[in-house]
């Protein structure tokens, strides 16, 4: 089988019943892919591996081959560094007996005898794993301590080309290893990319193979030696998605919801409110009620709102529907609008797929299947629907609109989606477009996701996610938002437990948890830990500068702020680096240092009066607006004392933000504020308005903007890698 290929090795397994190759076929096939590997000698008898020791070469290592046994040294199954004929004799027994003790049952085909690797390499491990819904994905890690221990490693999807193999490897937190360290030269970096690329190439072409294991990998300054490999085959229980012959038209219908021409809502109740109703209070189109509950009819009415009690009543076309009624009755509400094309329809209907009961999971399967045989846009089942603020269409009635937005957000939580809306208007954020998705059971995130990209008007993405059912497209659908604008996810459910029975070390370390960080780094895209850091960071992204790197100028108005911004800004790792000679030169003339300090940050309370001095506060900006090694500058003003004085002297307020817009305004660095609530909350909450007002970007906290900023760091630092 030496000159086999790896289809007729992974073939031969097949018959054999086996899931698991040998090391000697799993060799066999890095070979064969141009990863070069010594291949073992088989050994059945003691003497045969002596005599295939002398003609290789001591010192040689010792395997044992068994069908049976997956992990070889879990049953004493190695023995390496042996230096002659009667000590590859003494291994060979020692191997055979302890695979009887230990594991009795097992078949014993004898051992497979290879020399021992060269000395002085840096131990790695690589190999690829699939997951069910992003395919293939491969993995590189530091091995021994770093793998076992600290988890160190990087995943990305396959396929990969050599940029992002480097990329993982500059992942790693172990990195300055592969450059040398102590006198050890560098490795490879080069052969590793190679390799990760060839396995990355090997697992796009074959989806039979479920996980490949190259366990340990030593790198040397010059190529990088195999020491084991394994893999683990299977047949492919990938489905790929059915073709929707109606998706043109669907995406089509989708992208008319959000500029609708007319929108009718059905089944609106005075029990709820009229809720679906008062969200159109705003809609600048045509807005109709079907309702034939005649006790209901008349609060329709009375709102000034013309009810019918069926679609075929309207005569004009419907771009989108919402439906609010009880789940038995979804199925018919969705056929009556096919039958009278209706665009598109939000369920705000939930009690399907999510109870887990099966009459949920039928009705919805129902509703699926009528979706599916038509054109029609189905947003959720289980969701609050769509928000466009050009044209008033909202999904709960506190919700704002306004001309100009430029920043979409996509939610699996109707909740999430509107208190990001809610909440976005006091921040200066201006929504644009907005989905609450639900159950995703036709359009799934990637659909919105491509639609609110493709807008002109976007500038910022921000999205909940709980899951994706196609993985794959979902994320070549982000890396395509992500090479447009940011995009910035916040997952739900990343608790998951990710322990399961792994054939490999490279299976185990896949998590579901890594590999969603990964995918979301690899596509470009960054992620929020929650609501408010979802805000904060699309708050800086959309109103401020784009970020050219990590470097920060901190300005601090006490001593021991100034101590704390920095250990917040660099513990979310920003760099808050010397200034240049230049910089010192010119704020060493003029700079208060009593009870003060210019070196970065800038203790600089004494010399601006916390804002009221406008030249001192100019000269420091504008210094640190022309460093060159400034990327980013953050002021904190409205320390408390200060703060309180606005409430009688707001003309002094308003005479520093007025500074602070002109100086946001012209610099071409990012720039944002922070004002602590402190106990002046309500004082400085009207700061906060004012501040927004006039377009500066506006945080609570040291860790609030240093998280933003680290974020916002990182979408700049992942464009400019990808």
């Amino acid at each position: 089988m030496s000159n086999s290929t790896p289809e007729q090795i992974i073939a031969e397994a097949g018959k054999d019943g086996r899931a698991a190759l040998s090391e000697i076929e799993s060799k066999q096939i890095l070979n064969a892919i141009g990863i070069e590997v010594a291949i073992p000698e088989v050994a059945k008898t003691a003497d045969a591996a002596a005599a295939a020791a002398a003609r290789m070469g001591f010192p040689v290592a010792l395997k044992i081959l068994s069908p049976s046994i997956t992990h070889k040294s879990d049953v004493g199954g190695v023995q390496l560094g042996l230096a002659s004929p009667e000590s590859v004799r003494d291994a060979f027994a020692l191997i055979r007996d302890n695979l009887a003790a230990k594991a009795a049952q097992a078949r014993f085909d004898g051992v497979a005898v290879q020399p021992m690797a060269a000395p002085g390499g840096v131990e790695l491990i690589a190999g690829v794993t699939r997951d069910d819904r992003f395919g293939p994905m491969v993995m590189v890690g530091l091995g021994g301590v770093h793998v076992e221990v600290l988890k160190d490693t990087a995943l990305r999807l396959a396929p990969l080309n050599a940029a992002d193999a480097r990329a993982m490897l500059a992942e790693l937190r172990g990195t300055a290893m592969l450059q040398g360290v102590r006198g050890r030269p560098a490795a490879d970096v080069d052969a590793i990319a190679e390799l990760l690329v060839r396995l990355s190439d090997f697992a796009v072409a074959h989806p039979e193979v479920r996980e490949m294991d190259l366990n340990p990998i030593s790198a040397y300054p010059r190529g990088v030696a195999v020491l084991d490999a394994r893999v683990l085959v299977g047949p492919t229980d990938h489905k790929p998605p059915l073709a929707d012959p109606n998706r043109a038209a669907r995406l089509e219908n989708l992208r008319r919801a959000f500029n609708p021409r007319s929108v009718v809502v059905i089944g609106d109740k005075r029990m709820g409110g009229f809720m679906w109703l008062r969200s159109m209070s705003q809609l600048k189109t045509k807005l109709y009620s079907v309702q034939i509950d005649p006790n209901e009819i008349a609060g329709i009415e009375a709102m000034g709102i013309t009810n019918y009690k069926s679609l075929a009543e309207i005569k004009d076309p419907i771009d989108y529907a919402v439906s609010a009624v009880p789940r038995q009755v979804a199925g018919r509400i969705l056929r009556d609008c096919v039958a009278n094309q209706v665009g598109s329809i939000g369920f705000f209907t939930s009690g399907f797929s999510e109870t887990g009961e099966e009459l949920g999971q039928r009705l919805e399967a129902d509703l699926r299947e009528v979706a599916l045989n038509s054109p029609i846009a189905l947003v959720g089942p289980n969701c609050m629907g769509l928000y466009s603020s050009a044209v008033g269409l909202k999904n709960f009635p506190d919700e704002k609109v306004s001309d100009g937005g430029d920043v979409c957000f996509i939610s699996q939580s109707g909740t999430h989606t509107i208190n990001f809306c809610i909440q976005a208007e006091a921040r200066g954020i201006k929504v644009n477009k907005a989905a609450s998705i639900g159950n995703v059971l036709i359009l799934e995130a990637a659909d919105y996701l491509d639609l609110m990209a493709e807008d002109p008007a976007t500038r910022v993405i921000g999205m909940y996610v709980e899951g994706v059912r196609d993985g794959r497209r979902f994320y070549e659908s982000l890396k395509r938002a992500a090479a447009k604008h940011p995009v910035v996810i916040w997952k739900g459910g990343m608790t998951e437990a990710g322990a399961r029975a792994t054939f490999s070390h490279t299976g185990s370390l896949a998590t579901p948890a890594a590999m969603w960080h990964s995918m979301v780094r690899q596509a470009g895209a960054v992620e929020a830990a929650g609501l408010d850091a979802m805000l904060d960071a699309v708050e800086l992204l959309a109103r401020g500068r784009a970020m050219k790197g990590r470097r920060m100028g901190l300005v601090a108005m006490t001593g021991g702020q100034s101590v704390v911004i920095t250990d917040t800004f660099a513990g979310a790792g920003l760099d808050i680096p010397a200034l240049s000679d230049a910089s010192y030169d010119e704020l060493k003339t003029f700079f208060n240092v009593i009870g003060g300090s210019y070196r970065n940050p800038l203790d600089a309370g004494g010399t601006i009066g916390s804002g009221i001095h406008p030249g001192g506060l100019d000269r420091i900006l504008g210094i640190l607006d022309r460093d060159p090694v400034i990327d980013s500058i953050v002021l904190e003003i409205g320390t408390g004392f200060r703060a309180q004085r606005w409430a009688t002297h707001e003309d002094e307020l308003l005479t520093l933000l007025d500074k602070l817009r002109e100086f946001g305004s012209s610099s071409q660095k990012a720039f944002a504020i922070i004002l602590h609530p402190a106990h002046v909350e309500g004082i400085v909450a009207r700061a906060k308005g004012l501040a927004r007002e006039r377009g500066l970007v506006v945080f609570d906290s040291f860790e609030r903007a240093a998280s933003a900023f680290a974020t916002a760091a990182g979408y700049g630092q992942g464009r400019a890698t990808s």
